[in-house]
């Protein structure tokens, strides 16, 4: 399987030489001299979705199944999703936007033996897809995102 961790974070951000924001909760803070806003937050969002929806539709993925679920009973998804469920693409878009919101819910999304999306502290977010695809990658790219081969933590 190829895998990548996909992240907003420069090389100098990963090094911590250079400020940069972590959370949805850092809203309103200052990085470099910028503040950080929502219309910020939501255009880095859109663009770690759009990096699941690329890699999907290069691998002909249409379903995805929740292989592992953390839910708090005050997350808006309570009783909406339970482990082992089949998303339809545009669903486990939905449900790794409120990952990504930490709207108290965790998940990996998997295709057994063919495509993954785990998701870890800090904004990372680590996608294995069974066949190459540079164009995907090279999409992913060029949307502003740091895509690099690397092995999900998070895998079993």
């Amino acid at each position: 399987m190829f895998q990548y961790r996909v992240t907003k974070y420069s090389p100098e951000e990963r090094a911590g030489t250079v400020p940069s924001w972590t959370s949805i909760s850092d809203l309103g803070n200052s990085y470099g001299g910028t503040v950080f806003t929502e219309d910020a937050y939501l255009e880095t969002e859109q663009k770690y979705l759009s990096a699941i929806r690329r890699f999907a539709s290069a691998q002909e993925v249409t379903a995805l199944r929740i292989d592992r679920l953390t839910i708090d009973s005050d997350s808006p998804w309570w009783q909406r999703v339970a482990k082992g469920d089949q998303l339809s693409v545009d669903e486990a878009i939905e449900l790794s936007r409120a990952v990504l919101r930490e709207e108290s819910v965790w998940c990996t999304l998997v295709v057994d033996g063919e495509f993954f999306v785990h998701f870890g502290y800090d904004y990372y977010m680590y996608i294995g897809i069974a066949r190459p695809s540079d164009q995907a990658v090279l999409d992913v790219r060029r949307s502003g995102l740091h895509v690099d081969e690397f092995e999900s933590p998070y895998l079993d």
